[in-house]
């Protein structure tokens, strides 16, 4: 069967059923594609290519859930949530940055006090979400730490974006109520960012 003379949509039910083919000529078709634009945006080479690289491994990996209606549309839409989550994580490291030139410039607290605050909240974090259930675990872990939409959830989860709500729901009051006795912790933390 010859790859290149069939469709985006042929393709992706191919590709959803594992076709390393398949996802070979979608890489073909779209690679240079997804890169130009990931360029314009980011204005640099490794980075661009970085991005391209985890949206088609992302994509394979995802492959018997992802919901796709167009190709095109799917890889520049998640090309854009990856640029966005890219500079998210360069403000949340730059804040960091800046907390830490505060603390030694103040003496307020300083870096292993902070990191041993910090291991001990997460802990204590993974601790809570291990006693969630199975499906509100699920739901927490990819709105809050994936930060992804609550539509995409419902997607990807099969599950209505009423259902995904309400897990979220229920995980924030059960993390909050178990973290209770941390929040003094959490407070400190916040305090000092």
């Amino acid at each position: 069967m010859d790859y290149k003379l069939l469709s985006d949509d042929e393709l992706i039910v191919l590709f959803k059923g594992s076709c390393e083919r398949a996802f070979k000529e979608i890489y073909l078709r779209y690679w240079q594609q997804v890169y130009r634009l990931a360029y314009r945006k980011v204005h640099h080479k490794e980075l661009a290519e970085e991005l391209t690289q985890n949206l088609f491994v992302e994509l394979w990996r995802r492959r018997e859930t992802v919901a796709v209606q167009s190709l095109g549309a799917y890889l520049f839409g998640s090309l854009r949530y990856s640029i966005i989550n890219h500079y998210k994580s360069l403000l949340v490291q730059e804040n960091y940055q800046n907390y830490i030139k505060a603390s030694n410039n103040f003496g307020v607290v300083n870096n292993t006090d902070y990191l041993l605050m910090l291991n001990e909240l997460s802990d204590a974090l993974a601790k809570g979400i291990a006693l969630l259930p199975k499906k509100t675990a699920e739901v927490f872990r990819m709105s809050r730490m994936e930060h992804r939409s609550v539509k995409d959830i419902s997607k990807q989860l099969n599950i209505s974006e009423k259902a995904v709500e309400y897990h979220i729901t229920q995980s924030l009051k059960y993390i909050r109520f178990y973290l209770k006795e941390y929040l003094f912790l959490a407070l400190i933390i916040r305090f000092f960012l």
